[in-house]
This record gives C-alpha cells, sequence and structure tokens, in this order.
C-alpha cells in the first residue's frame, strides 16, 4: 500500500530544531507517514543521530547526508525517494500543528478534485520551537487578480501546501539555480494552469527567522519572484507593480546599509 504522506525536510547543523520537527512528526496519529531528510553533511551530529533514528521507524525515515547546492538541489534529492500519495515540505524546527493534523487533513484531501495537484492549508508563524501556537497566516490563492505581494501573486506557504506525489513521479523538479524562490517558480505555473484547493485548515506551525524573512535577502527574493513570474508567463501582467516592488525593496535595504554604517561611525557618548 503507497504511504498517504511524505514529509521532506532539508536541514544543515540544526540538530536541535531537528529533533522538533521529528517529534511533531512521530507522534502523528495517522501512521501511514514517511519522512525524508537530506542533510548537507552536518557537523552537529545529525547524520549519527538520523541513523539512530531510522533504526526505529522501521523503513518510514530515509536519511541522506552529503553535500548539496542548497535548499532545493536537497528538496530534488529527496523526491527520488518519494512514495506518498501527498508531499509537504517542512523546514527543521517547522511542526505540524497539532497530533492530529495528517489525521485531519487525509480527510479534507479525499474531497479534492482529481484534476487539482495542490491542496493547502494556512500557518502560523511562531518565534520558538517550542511554542504550541503562533501568528496566524491567511496566506491563499486568490487568482492572479486577487492580492499581489513582493512583485508576484500571493501564493500558500509551502509549509502548508500538499503536492499529489505523482506529480514528482513523473519528474517534477525544483529549479536549484533559485536561492529563494524555488518553491514559487513550481508552484506557480501548476496554480494558474489549474487551481489548488483551499483546506481551510492550519496545517503547520512555521519558525519565524527563514531566508525569506531576512531583510537583507528582500530585493534577491524579489528579483527571484519576477524571474518566477516570467517562468510562469506573467512579464506583462502587472508589469509595473512588480518593478516597482523591486525598486522599493532594493530601496529599503539600501537605506538599511546606509543607517547601519552611519551608527557605526558614531561616536560614543561619553558624558
Amino acid at each position: 500500500m503507497m504511504t498517504t504522506f511524505t514529509v521532506i525536510t532539508a536541514t544543515f547543523n540544526a540538530l536541535p530544531l531537528l529533533k522538533f520537527t521529528a517529534e511533531s512528526v512521530f507522534r502523528q496519529s495517522l501512521s501511514h507517514w514517511q519522512w525524508i531528510v537530506v542533510d548537507a553533511a552536518s557537523s552537529d551530529g545529525t547524520p549519527e543521530w538520523l541513523e539512530l533514528a531510522s533504526a526505529t521507524c522501521h523503513g518510514k525515515l530515509i536519511y541522506i547526508s552529503e553535500t548539496d547546492r542548497g535548499i532545493y538541489d536537497a528538496f530534488n534529492k529527496a523526491l527520488i525517494h518519494v512514495r506518498g500519495e501527498w508531499v509537504i515540505f517542512l523546514g527543521a524546527g517547522d511542526k505540524f500543528y497539532g497530533e492530529t493534523t495528517l489525521e485531519t487533513s487525509i480527510h479534507r484531501l479525499s474531497k479534492v478534485p482529481s484534476r487539482l495537484n495542490l491542496a493547502y492549508g494556512r500557518v502560523e508563524y511562531i518565534g520558538s520551537p517550542e511554542a504550541e501556537s503562533g501568528k496566524h497566516s491567511d496566506e491563499r490563492w486568490e487568482g492572479l487578480g486577487g492580492t499581489w505581494g513582493y512583485g508576484r501573486p500571493r501564493l500558500p506557504s509551502h509549509q502548508a501546501t500538499f503536492f499529489r506525489g505523482v506529480i514528482f513521479r513523473r519528474g517534477t523538479q525544483f529549479d536549484s539555480s533559485y536561492r529563494i524562490a524555488g518553491d514559487a517558480a513550481l508552484m506557480l505555473p501548476e496554480i494558474i494552469a489549474n487551481g489548488a484547493y483551499d483546506m481551510r485548515l492550519t496545517v503547520s506551525l512555521v519558525l519565524s527567522g527563514g531566508v525569506s524573512q531576512n531583510p537583507a535577502n528582500r530585493p534577491m527574493m524579489v528579483w527571484e519572484f519576477l524571474r518566477a513570474n516570467r517562468g510562469a508567463g506573467l512579464v506583462l501582467t502587472r508589469v509595473f507593480y512588480q518593478y516597482a516592488a523591486l525598486a522599493f525593496h532594493s530601496f529599503k535595504y539600501l537605506l538599511f546599509i546606509v543607517k547601519r554604517r552611519m551608527l557605526k561611525r558614531t561616536p560614543p557618548n561619553l558624558s
């Protein structure tokens, strides 16, 4: 029987955070899951811990520990091992919303029309991996005429999105040349062409502080979003807004750099 869910996690030297994710996966009331962890040859004991953990999981935990070229290269290494009907991606430190999340999700997913390959819920952003609740985010697909942000149509969080496993078994992969927006580049063409099912369910607790949330990375993030837009055929869609967003976040970052340098040069007040 095919595994119902595959959970994929990419990690590097984040063993304490990875253990929180592991506990969340292991405690799921639904037992039909597979967890694939791709570790970028960590030096903090992660490979040894994964070896011990996999020995107790009866084949449900698969791990790879070797150098990679970034998170999307790591995801691609996991995809060839996918057995699940549905696939979801969690970062180290991210957790499912509760112990029954997958069990509840499978009932919602049974209602997804066969023409749809994506189904999504919501996330809550947490400040520490110990947190049991956080700031709710209502990221959902509203179509090209709906809400845009950071230069692209608003997309559901990938940590709350279930992908049909069949699309990966057909050969779909992430573009590993992206640093930040590879998930958007993969999701946009699919969601524009076919849409996605809103499960109306909080799926994950996502640890704040990721690469995309760092203000220093915003110009690169928006530039990659514009590149993803081009790949999805959105070159002329809201084109002024796209480049205005890039200009705004580039200027905002420039001000941040100038302010930081001025603060460094300000002599201390000795009075």
